[in-house]
């Protein structure tokens, strides 16, 4: 993969930092554009609750922080599986979307949803400026770091509108796939290998359709970010069907999706979909494995994990919630998402 911009402030290098960088917003920000914006670091295998105490030369000069720290090795948890940060997220979601593709799913999904670049119901937002831009520079990353794991030699980038199409392929003249629109006549060609379709939304729902179609003997085809079901109160039921019978025919292969404020639904090719909430018992930046599932968990289902992982259910005695957790009901507003810190 190539290097973007290298950063030129120092990215928080865990969730126990970030925590004491919360306020004001301005920092959070400035480190979420680096982050966005540059490589990320290597992983390092060592205790998450370490991190923090290891320089930020030593990560980039590829220091192992192992010998360095205590020779005890804690206990594996549940929420090591999750992303460290969001060129973690990246790396995960294609070596989960190459393995499912490798498997013979032709048809993948990949979901990455932080808060501040996605909004469920309107999709994505750019609230300040050069959002749009660091936004499609997640595209590009993925389908680098997907090009390298799936071994593909000529990979297509499919981008919503001929616009932004033009656009990166004018600033991305190194890029090593090429570019097409959903508005062209064929944007899957016979000589593709892989299409990625980069954050299509509802308006191109049918020509989504039509890519998808043309690439099933072709290639395998991959929805980044799509949000093809509209919020709108004008769209019917029976679209609303019709656009979930045919997302149903793709395998999600990576999923990392905000919860509220509590936590977030994940789930990581071949494994099952896991639900995490915040650890108030642990470290900041800790989480709890509130439930696994074999398909995504959401609407009253979701509610009701979280809820019990919360102990905020309603006594049958009336007795108020119950549970060790109930103290916490009144400050849930205030805890900060996993999401949001990935994107730091």
């Amino acid at each position: 993969m190539k290097s973007l911009a290298p950063p030129t402030q120092p990215v928080v290098c865990c969730h126990a930092c970030l925590r004491a960088r919360l306020s004001p917003r301005l920092p959070l920000h400035t480190a979420r554009v680096n982050q966005v914006t540059s490589r990320a670091p290597s992983r390092v295998p060592a205790d998450r609750s370490r991190r923090c105490h290891v320089s930020r030369a030593q990560e980039v000069e590829g220091v192992d922080e192992s010998t360095s720290a205590s020779p005890e090795t804690p206990a594996p948890r549940d929420d090591d599986v999750l992303p460290d940060s969001l060129g973690d997220a990246l790396q995960q979601a294609s070596e989960a979307t190459a393995l499912a593709i490798q498997k013979g799913a032709n048809r993948c999904i990949v979901e990455i949803l932080l808060p501040e670049f996605w909004d469920p119901a309107s999709g994505p937002v750019f609230a300040e400026e050069g959002d749009q831009q660091r936004f499609w520079k997640l595209t590009r990353r993925f389908i680098e770091s997907l090009a390298q794991g799936s071994n593909s030699k000529s990979i297509k980038a499919i981008y919503p509108d001929m616009g932004v199409a033009a656009m990166l392929k004018n600033q991305w003249q190194d890029a090593d796939f090429a570019f097409a629109s959903l508005s062209d006549r064929s944007p899957v060609s016979e000589n593709d290998d892989l299409v990625v379709l980069a954050a299509p939304d509802p308006q191109g729902l049918d020509a989504v359709k039509r890519a998808t179609y043309a690439a099933e003997n072709v290639a395998p085809i991959v929805l980044f970010n799509p949000r093809l079901a509209s919020g709108d109160a004008g769209v019917g039921l029976n679209v609303r069907r019709l656009t979930k019978q045919f997302t149903s025919t793709f395998t999600t292969s990576y999923s990392l999706r905000p919860v509220g404020d509590v936590g977030s639904v994940y789930r990581r090719y071949p494994g099952q979909w896991q639900v995490f909430v915040e650890d108030p018992s642990m470290e900041p930046g800790r989480y709890l494995l509130a439930a696994e599932r074999a398909s995504r968990p959401a609407g009253e289902e979701l509610d009701a994990i979280i809820e019990e992982a919360l102990g905020l259910q309603q006594d049958p005695e009336g007795g108020g919630n119950k549970g060790m957790f109930a103290s916490i009901g009144s400050t849930i507003s205030s805890l900060q998402r996993f999401s949001r810190s990935l994107s730091r």
